[in-house]
């Protein structure tokens, strides 16, 4: 069954028209159209009305929101801006920052370079007089040992400066390498 108005089928409609024109009878039926087309006549005005209205009314929130929205918008892209400028400003600054910490790891480091080769002079210098001081104490000791002259030739005695210490008068020396040559 197809359904048209509020449910009702078309065989409900017919015997609904039925029913009227047997109580009412042929002459009303005109009466009542002309009255039913002059109310479907004003609900549509009405409803015309009301929709009218409704978009006077929300067409100045329509424009509101859309002014709102166009606002918003606006402001969104001016943040984006500032933050896009706030960031470059960042970056620029963390730039500059790191090319001066690595101006001053660079002089520092070359401070630090200067500092060890000047302390590496002063310790090979150190050294090298240290070295020397001993060549000469152990040259020195070598020439008494062995009774070496300054000009590095033994005594023709071969004797040591110690054992010449020892023999002459008055020092208490043994005196055995006298008594063995005057044998």
């Amino acid at each position: 069954m197809v359904t048209f108005l509020f449910g009702i089928s078309m065989g409900e409609i017919i015997i609904v028209f039925l029913v009227i024109l047997l109580l009412f009878g042929a002459n009303k039926i005109p009466e009542f159209a002309r009255m039913l087309g002059k109310g479907m006549n004003e609900f549509r005005k009405a409803t015309e009305d009301i929709k009218r209205e409704f978009d006077e009314n929300t067409a100045d929130l329509k424009e509101d929101l859309n002014e709102a929205r166009q606002y918003i918008s606006q402001q969104g892209e001016e943040m984006k801006e500032e933050m896009k400028r706030a960031g470059n400003d960042v970056k620029e600054t963390l730039s500059e920052g790191a090319e001066d910490v690595k101006e001053t790891l660079k002089e520092g480091t070359e401070d630090v370079k200067e500092t060890l080769e000047e302390g590496s002079e002063n310790f090979k210098d150190t050294v090298e007089e240290s070295i020397q001081k001993t060549k000469e104490t152990i040259d020195d000791k070598t020439k008494d040992i062995y009774g070496l002259d300054d000009s590095g030739t033994r005594d023709e005695t071969g004797k040591t400066d110690a054992e010449k210490d020892s023999n002459e008068p008055g020092n208490e020396g043994n005196g055995s390498e006298d008594e063995e040559k005057g044998k």
